[in-house]
């Protein structure tokens, strides 16, 4: 009866918690939104409830528009008495100009309880405004539990052992059955590859990684993003053409990993010449300054990033059979 009472007493804590979160979530995020701000933070979890070791996902998502600039809130080894494992800040923007900056953390723990994870201050600014003014994430509740049943009693004993009675004629069939569909599949399939080479005649050659590149900062110039103001995108779209080219030159994987990752791999490997390896830092640490740090370049700072996105595929292009016997 007294277990009964406490498990009663526990769940409607919990209940309870859980409510005044969601309350204050939407009291949150109502004021914000009536106060006519053009920013709008929400935090989260992947789960609420987990078992001991289980990885959690926190994530703070600040929508806002153009002309607000704002500050992530410092990045700290534990959050709410969860160890912080790893961390990282995302930023998009829409068709409609609206930013999207995504601050997310691993975070785990080998304790259970009752955790809440604190409020956050983002802190921003309105232009031509310079005051910072500050919006709060709401808390967000985590229950960590163990995987041990609370009423489960002694061991039980071991069942007997159940008889199989072997039978293969089935499984020999389905082996069968499996075994001609596959045929069948791959008949049709190569019937159909030869009907479309006859049909088209002949494959073209893919495009080296070099001239991918162009073409792409060439299309990025024709877009006159610049023009439009749009200059975080701009760099968006050219960063990104330079960890293509990266990957499908030298083939390492810089489109999946942050410049910090890149840069620590690109030191130690010797695909790259020690002018490139320092052309590359200066050019991704430039990127990462205005996509992520609110930098503002000039005209000059933009045209010199995109010259060297070109020096870097000019020096360090492949050079094909054809052309070195011309």
């Amino acid at each position: 009866m007294v277990l009964s009472m406490n498990k009663i007493i526990k769940y409607g804590i919990f209940i309870l918690i859980v409510l005044v979160y969601a309350e204050y979530t939407y009291a949150a995020r109502k004021t914000l939104e009536e106060g006519g701000s053009r920013l709008h933070v929400d935090a989260n979890v992947d789960k609420a409830k987990i078992t001991i070791g289980d990885k959690i996902n926190y994530k703070i998502t600040v929508d806002f528009s153009e002309g607000i600039e704002v500050l992530p809130p410092e990045i700290k080894d534990e959050v709410g008495g969860l160890a912080v494992e790893d961390f990282g800040i995302e930023e998009s923007m829409n068709e409609e100009g609206v930013i999207t900056q995504e601050i997310w953390y691993t975070l785990e723990t080998f304790n259970t309880g009752s955790y809440i994870i604190p409020a956050f201050d983002i802190k921003y600014t309105t232009k031509p405004e310079t005051e910072e003014a500050v919006v709060k994430t709401p808390e967000v509740f985590i229950e960590v539990v163990t995987t041990l049943d609370e009423n489960a009693g002694d061991v039980r004993d071991i069942k007997p052992p159940v008889a199989i009675k072997r039978n293969y004629f089935r499984l020999y069939c389905i082996i069968a059955i499996v075994f001609g569909i596959l045929v069948i599949v791959g008949a049709v399939l190569l019937y159909l590859k030869r009907r479309k080479q006859r049909e088209i005649g002949f494959v073209p050659e893919p495009l080296p990684a070099h001239q991918i590149a162009y073409n792409e900062l060439e299309k990025l110039r024709d877009l006159n993003l610049i023009s439009e103001g749009r200059i975080k995108e701009y760099y968006y779209r050219l960063s990104n053409i330079v960890r293509r080219y990266i990957e499908s030159r030298f083939k390492l994987m810089a489109p999946e990993r942050t410049t910090e990752e890149f840069l620590a791999e690109m030191t130690v490997t010797d695909r790259l010449a020690g002018v490139h390896k320092e052309l590359i830092s200066n050019f991704l640490e430039h990127c990462d300054m205005v996509k992520f740090a609110a930098y503002g370049p000039d005209s000059r700072e933009i045209e010199n990033a995109f010259n060297s996105a070109i020096k870097l595929v000019d020096e360090t292009r492949e050079v094909l059979q054809k052309e070195a016997v011309h």
